[in-house]
């Protein structure tokens, strides 16, 4: 009995329908507003009729509720007209709000069913109406046909309308009797069973249509998304060469104002595709891509500088292109290709492709190639760069390629890395070589302004003649002739050009041997340390000997310290030997007068590597040596490297007792702000400045000697002058005020044995001068 009641096709109610869908459902009620608003005037002009004619009290009253039902329900649906169609719908967002609506027109139209249904029950039940009968019949079974199409969104709107139709008609048959009635009953049960069916019917397949077209615009944005997020432009072309599909990437490649749907191809090509392309026959070119002649992948380049990569996929109904922006892809290749064979520093070619220079030349004409290739070094960047940072030394090596590149014209330049450079220069002509080296020195020479700082480098230079100095005609043997010639002139004091000779592959192979002798030098014994005075010449009192190395190998004989030191620094094995001279100058000074320290100069590597606070508190825990007696020398190179690190270890040195001093003062990268650093205990002038007073010219000398006595005296530094080799030098420097001299002038460096010796005789020798006055006064 429920189910005639129940006119829609799902057991759901509608509310369950996704919004959008149960939205267009109801919106399908208002669509005909118009075309509804005359049937009703239709109904109201019947009322009208109805109502001028009957006599019956009930039938004018059903008449006028019509006719106010009716325009109720014209106001009621033009309003909704305009709220679901006119205005987009604004306000009906959420189920809520549309089912409010659906029941404000639930009840409008019931209202107008009512009076309907109404009249027709007083019409049929009044016999004085004969024609006027059929007439408001026929409009009701009118209405009731008409109402599935007009309202099958909202089944129960049909199912309210049917039943406030049928069941007045079915009233007035049975209150009026008779076969006609029985008949008429079915015929009224029948017709709302049609129109359950119908209204089931038209239901479902709104929804599933209303359906179906929700799934597809879910498809539909989901391919728009994806078609305009895509990161290439896409075109999609039919058989016929027209754009049907295209996405808002290709329309901003190409500077479009929308995506060029429903365009033919060529128009676009000619219009704005070809005139980007700088190239000759571009429209042909373009035309031939998309027509599918040639390649279906291609690039092409266009006047603003971007390059694009197109490919072309055919397909049954046309084809479908695609365009990328692939300039900033080039640009990252380029420079990852430009840094495999650049320096990123200074932009000036690298090993890699210097090398490939080299065979270049090699390969194009082997046996008419004359060309010389130069190995540059930059002397003293290692101190610039740890004084003054990286960054700094960044900046110089830039400065100095531009420089290099300059002075090497027309050389090809490149830097292979850290401060070396090579130059291969097209010529092997000895004299013009030798000018472009000079004037690679002269141009690395010149003071560098570097973020308001003054530095100053210089640079050596060793050079190698293809194809006298490749003996195997290999690049790799004129690179190791350039670096040979390089090391003979940093051997020979840098800012030196040489070029390679036989004995400096001698002297390579020699170092590499003193390199690999050196590591067993100590463990062998073949070490020893030879001890120079240092005089205070107001007294002639010795204050301090001086620790120096010496090696005296079984093959090689005696090695001077020169040539094994470096070497020594090179292969880090001085971190050892250092170690050795500490233990070794300790207890040779055990047994010298307390009042003498022995002297022992560290190297850099003895800061960066190990501990070397620890390493001088064994060597005098080992021998027994106060730590006063302990002199430690160190040289201006070594504070510039890791400077805080350095002064840390400094004053931890000095919190233990032991003195420092400051050698070579006045040489290198010299500053005042050393001494404000730290508390020397003495400063060392370098012997260059004594050598310069015996020139002519020596007011400079002289003047600079008495600066820094001076500077000593004020911070309470002893000051001591080394290289004191003549009685002329030494009157020198008392004229100047200084105390502390050291020299061959007083003696060589001798054993510890014969130091001991000496250091007796001086004492006897100040005893007899200070007790010769005092025998003459008893004398007397």
């Amino acid at each position: 009995m429920f189910a005639m009641f129940c006119f829609s096709s799902r057991d759901e109610p509608d509310t369950a329908l996704p919004p959008p869908v149960y939205r267009a459902l109801i919106e399908s009620l208002f669509k005909g507003a118009a075309a509804n608003s005359a049937n009703v005037l239709a109904y109201i002009l019947l009322a009208v009729y109805q109502c001028r004619r009957a006599a019956d009290q009930h039938v004018v009253a059903a008449s006028i509720l019509i006719v106010v039902a009716g325009f109720v329900r014209i106001f009621v649906e033009r309003g909704q007209h305009r709220l679901f169609l006119e205005h987009d719908g604004r306000g009906l967002a959420t189920v809520a709000s549309i089912r409010r609506s659906e029941l404000r027109y639930l009840a409008v139209m019931a209202a107008f069913a009512l009076a309907l249904g109404s009249l027709q029950f007083f019409v049929l039940m009044d016999d004085d109406i004969g024609a006027d009968r059929l007439m408001t019949l026929s409009a009701c079974v009118a209405f009731l046909v008409s109402s599935p199409a007009r309202c099958s969104g909202s089944p129960r709107i049909v199912a309210v309308q049917a039943w406030l139709i049928v069941l007045p008609f079915a009233a007035a048959m049975i209150v009026t009797g008779g076969a006609g009635s029985y008949l008429g009953l079915a015929l009224a049960a029948l017709i709302l069973r049609h129109m359950r069916a119908m209204t089931k019917t038209l239901h479902g397949t709104q929804v599933s249509m209303l359906l179906a077209r929700r799934g597809a615009e879910d498809v539909a944005d989901k391919f728009d998304t994806a078609l305009n997020n895509m990161t290439s432009g896409l075109v999609m072309i039919d058989r016929q060469s027209r754009i049907q599909v295209a996405n808002w990437q290709f329309a901003d490649i190409f500077g479009l104002a929308a995506p060029p749907v429903d365009l033919h191809v060529w128009r676009l090509i000619d219009r704005f595709i070809a005139p980007l392309i700088e190239q000759d026959e571009a429209a042909a070119m373009v035309r031939g891509f998309f027509d599918g002649d040639g390649d279906d992948n291609c690039e092409w380049r266009l006047a603003d500088g971007r390059i694009l990569a197109l490919s072309r996929q055919p397909m049954p109904q046309g084809a479908v292109v695609t365009v990328a922006d692939v300039t900033a892809e080039h640009a990252a290749e380029e420079y990852v290709r430009r840094m495999a064979r650049y320096d990123p520093v200074c932009g000036l070619p690298n090993r890699a492709n210097f090398a490939e220079k080299l065979a270049t030349a090699l390969a194009s004409d082997r046996e008419n190639a004359h060309f010389c290739l130069l190995s540059i070094d930059l002397d003293r960047f290692k101190e610039v760069n740890d004084s003054h940072g990286h960054q700094v030394g960044d900046q110089l090596l830039a400065m100095a390629g531009e420089r290099l590149r300059a002075a090497a014209e027309p050389g090809f330049v490149a830097r292979f890395g850290g401060d070396e450079f090579s130059v291969l220069l097209p010529t092997a002509n000895l004299k013009r070589n030798e000018e472009i080296g000079a004037a690679i020195i002269r141009a690395l020479s010149q003071p560098f302004e570097i973020d308001a700082r003054i530095v100053r480098i210089g640079a050596s230079v060793g050079a190698a003649i293809y194809p006298d100095d490749a003996a195997d005609d290999a690049p790799e043997s004129l690179i190791k002739a350039a670096d040979m010639a390089l090391y003979g002139a940093k051997a020979a004091g840098r800012g030196a050009m040489k070029f390679f000779a036989e004995e400096m592959a001698h002297a390579v192979r020699r170092r590499r041997q003193l390199g690999e002798e050196l590591r067993k030098a100590v463990a062998r014994g073949e070490m020893s340390l030879v001890y120079q005075p240092i005089v205070d010449i107001a007294d002639e009192s010795v204050t301090a000997v001086e620790a120096l190395l010496r090696w005296t190998h079984p093959e090689f004989g005696a090695v001077g310290p020169g040539e094994f030191v470096p070497v020594a620094e090179e292969n880090a094995t001085i971190v050892e030997i250092g170690d050795f001279v500490l233990r070794q100058a300790c207890r040779d000074a055990l047994s010298w007068p307390d009042s003498v320290r022995v002297a022992v100069n560290l190297s850099a590597l003895q800061f960066e590597r190990g501990d070397l606070v620890a390493t001088v508190t064994a060597a005098l825990a080992e021998s027994g040596l106060p730590a006063y007696r302990l002199e430690l020398e160190i040289t201006e190179t070594i504070l510039i490297c890791n400077h805080e690190t350095v002064l840390t270890t400094l004053n931890r040195l000095h919190g233990l007792g032991v003195h420092v001093a400051l050698d070579d003062f006045g040489t290198g990268y010299s500053s005042l702000s050393y001494l404000n650093d730290f508390a020397f205990d003495k400063v060392k002038v370098d012997q260059s400045f004594v050598r310069a007073i015996g020139a002519p010219d020596n007011a400079k000398a002289a003047s600079i000697i008495r600066a820094v006595n001076a500077i000593g005296r004020d911070l309470r530094m002893g000051v001591v002058v080394e290289g004191i080799e003549t009685q002329d030098q030494l009157s020198a420097i008392q004229a100047l005020g200084v105390r502390g001299a050291q020299g061959y002038f007083f003696s060589r460096p001798v054993p510890a044995a014969d130091i001991g010796v000496y250091l007796l005789k001086r004492m006897a020798e100040r005893a007899r001068r200070a007790g010769a006055p005092r025998h003459r006064a008893e004398a007397g």
